[in-house]
Formats: structure tokens, C-alpha cells, sequence
């Protein structure tokens, strides 16, 4: 694929990792994932697909993009997610680069034409932006970009990710001994050596949930916090054990409300302080009001109030069931 950019208009790399995707029943989502590609606004785009040498009909699936000039395919046995999406860096010519796995795609056909425009104006040497979290059963969520987030991993989604692949290429691209979260820990990387970033005040990509990593949980949280802690929390103050019960805000659940306010105060803010202690101060409110006894002349218990998921049901005597109210 021989596609030409000038200055004003740098090529940009967009990356593709699959493997079997006929016989795990995934071309439904490659079609769109590839189409959101091709039909995007910007013109200088090569799109790269490594393919973890398949051999259930994927290659013949692709082919056919081949043929329309969509991408280009590179297929070879490789050591994991990882390891392919640095074989993609390696073969990228893009002065920028984007992964986008096939389960994903851009819904915004302006994605990686306001990504570049932010780069470029901003000279900054990675960009993110908000997306849509889709769950299996359809519905989405706005996951809004926030790098203060970092401690607990929700930061942003690294499909909506832009960077120059000579910095990726610097840092030794992605480390594989990463098995689930080695694009965190990228991220978390960039982020301790100062490199520049830019949002992007627009929503561009739909991620499906519960791919890879959703569903080795505990993985993603030694892998995440490891990473945190090597890259800033040693140098902040936190310890290891303080990194793994930050992620997903986790200790909210695992430690005593004084525990919780304790590690909170180590929080530097610039990675999120106020927002953990309004979530502290939130659940705290919610608890209260949710498990509130009545009580008559002071001492007598008529009722009681609780939530139950999404309902808060009122209970007389503390056992008997005398009102339901939906939410």
C-alpha cells in the first residue's frame, strides 16, 4: 500500500491484531472495525493487520480488503497480543500510530482527523479521547479520557490513543512481560517521563467490554499496580500494596473507612486525591441513608430503610415488609 502525506499532513499508522477470527465467530466486528478505517475523513492513513498466523480462514476474510486496497496483511506466529502489536510498530511508516483491536471501531469518521489536528497543533506526542464503552448486552456508556485517573486504571481508553511511533519506538514499545495490561503500562510510562499529551474534546471510539482483559481481572490488577508503582508511585510515596488496592478504587471496599481515608492522604493530587475522597464521602452517604433505623420515644424500632440493588425497601419492625420504591 503506497500511500503518500506531506508535512502539513503526517501519515498515520493504524494497527490491527487478530488470529482466528472465523473460527471464534469475529467477522462481523473485523467488518466494521476495518470499514471504520477506510471510510474515515483523513486521507493518509495505512492500516496494518498482523495476524497471528491463522489457519481457520482469516487470511482468506482479509483478503479481500487486500484487494480493495483497505490494508495490508502481515502474517507470522507471534508470542502473544503484545508481541504482534509491536511487530505492527516495527513495520509502521506512520509519523503516528493508533491500535485498534477488532472488536473496536471508530464511530466518529472525524477520529483521526481532530487526533492529528490536536497533535500537530499542540505539538504534543500523544493524544487520547473519550469513547463508548458498549457491554455484551448493548448498552453504552460515555468513558470520558481523565489521565488523573491513572492510579486506579481508568484513565482512558487506549484505542482512542495517538502516538508518535518514533517515541513508542524509544521506549521499547510494549513490554511483554505485560502478559494482560502492557498498553497501561505504556501509558503509565509516557505519562512518568513527561511526555507531552493532548485530550481530545470528542467522543471517536466504541470499545466492546469483555475482551482479554476483562475476564483475567486479577491479572489486570497486578499488572496495572506493578506498573504504576514502578513508573511513579515508588517516587510519590505509595507502596506497592498501596498501588494494588488503588486500582479500580478497590480499597473502598477491601479496607476500614479510617484505612481508606489513610491511603487517600498519600494520594498526591495531581493523581486524583479529590475525586477518591468524594467517592469515600459518597459511598459513606449512601450507606447511611440506606440502612436508617426509625425509631419510636427514641428506643422503640418501628422501621427500618435499606437498599436492596436498585430499590430502597422499608421495613417495619425492622423484618416485615411494608414499601418498595423502584429507582
Amino acid at each position: 500500500m503506497d500511500i503518500k502525506s506531506n508535512f502539513a499532513h503526517p501519515l498515520v499508522t493504524i494497527v490491527t491484531i487478530t488470529r482466528n477470527l472465523v473460527k471464534e465467530k469475529r467477522e462481523a466486528f473485523a467488518k466494521a472495525c476495518i470499514e471504520s478505517v477506510h471510510f474515515q475523513s483523513y486521507p493518509y492513513i495505512e492500516h496494518i493487520i498482523i495476524d497471528g498466523a491463522s489457519e481457520d480462514g482469516t487470511l482468506e476474510f482479509l483478503q479481500s480488503y487486500v484487494d480493495k486496497g483497505y490494508l495490508t496483511v502481515y502474517s507470522e506466529p507471534d508470542q502473544g497480543i503484545y508481541d504482534a502489536m509491536n511487530k505492527g510498530l516495527a513495520r509502521a511508516k506512520g509519523k503516528y500510530i493508533n491500535f485498534l483491536n477488532t472488536d473496536d471501531f471508530f464511530h466518529n469518521p472525524l477520529a483521526v482527523e481532530v487526533s492529528v489536528q490536536q497533535l500537530e497543533s499542540h505539538k504534543a506526542d500523544y493524544s487520547f479521547a473519550n469513547a463508548f464503552l458498549q457491554y455484551p448486552n448493548g448498552k453504552k456508556v460515555v468513558w470520558t479520557g481523565n489521565i488523573m485517573r491513572l492510579a486506579w486504571a481508568s484513565h482512558y481508553c487506549h484505542q482512542t490513543m495517538f502516538v508518535r511511533s518514533e517515541l513508542l519506538r524509544h521506549i521499547g514499545g510494549f513490554n511483554t512481560d505485560y502478559k494482560i495490561s502492557a498498553d497501561t503500562e505504556m501509558m503509565i510510562h509516557l505519562y512518568a517521563m513527561r511526555a507531552k499529551y493532548v485530550k481530545v474534546d470528542d467522543n471517536i471510539v466504541t470499545y466492546r467490554a469483555g475482551g482479554y482483559s476483562s475476564q483475567n481481572q486479577l491479572q489486570s490488577r497486578l499488572d496495572h499496580s506493578k506498573a504504576f508503582y514502578t513508573h511513579i508511585g515508588q517516587y510519590v510515596g505509595l507502596t506497592q500494596s498501596d498501588c494494588f488496592l488503588l486500582w479500580n478504587k478497590a480499597f473502598i471496599d477491601e479496607l476500614s473507612r479510617d484505612e481508606q481515608l489513610e491511603l487517600v492522604c498519600k494520594v498526591p493530587h495531581e493523581y486524583g486525591q479529590k475525586e477518591l475522597i468524594e467517592e469515600i464521602i459518597f459511598r459513606s452517604a449512601v450507606g447511611n441513608r440506606f440502612n436508617k433505623k426509625y425509631y419510636l420515644f427514641g428506643f422503640l424500632p418501628v422501621m427500618r430503610c435499606k437498599q436492596h440493588r436498585n430499590n430502597i425497601k422499608y421495613l417495619l419492625f425492622s423484618f416485615f415488609p411494608l414499601l418498595t420504591v423502584k429507582q
